[in-house]
C-alpha cells in the first residue's frame, strides 16, 4: 500500500518506496496543500508507507522524525521531512540511546 495519509485517515498522496527524494517531495508537496486548506489534519511520519524497509532497530525510533527510508538505504529525516540521510547515519545515531 502507497497510500500517504493525515491523522484522521484521509488519503492525501503516495510514496511507492522507491526513492527518499520522491518521498521528500510528496511530503513538501503534502504539507503545502495542507497549509492552503487551513487544515486541521496532519501527518504522522509513524504512519508512512513502506515502514517495513526500516531497520529493526529504528521501528522505535524517537530522537527526531523519520518518515521512511528506501530500498538504497537512504532515510527522510527531520520534522519538516526536508532532509536525507543513510540508514547508518540514522542507525549510529540511534545507538547513543537517544530513543
Amino acid at each position: 500500500m502507497d497510500e500517504i495519509k493525515t491523522t484522521s485517515g484521509r488519503a492525501v498522496g503516495s510514496w511507492n518506496g522507491e526513492q527518499a527524494q520522491d518521498l521528500m517531495a510528496e511530503l513538501k508537496r503534502i504539507k503545502g496543500m495542507l497549509a492552503s486548506e487551513r487544515a486541521t489534519d496532519m501527518l504522522d511520519s509513524r504512519t508512512m508507507p513502506h515502514r517495513e524497509q526500516l531497520h529493526p532497530d529504528l521501528l522505535e525510533f524517537r530522537a527526531y522524525h523519520l518518515w521512511g527510508c528506501d530500498k538504497q538505504g537512504q532515510c527522510v529525516v527531520g520534522t519538516n521531512a526536508n532532509r536525507i540521510e543513510s540508514v547508518d547515519k540514522v542507525l549510529s545515531f540511534s545507538l547513543i540511546d537517544h530513543h
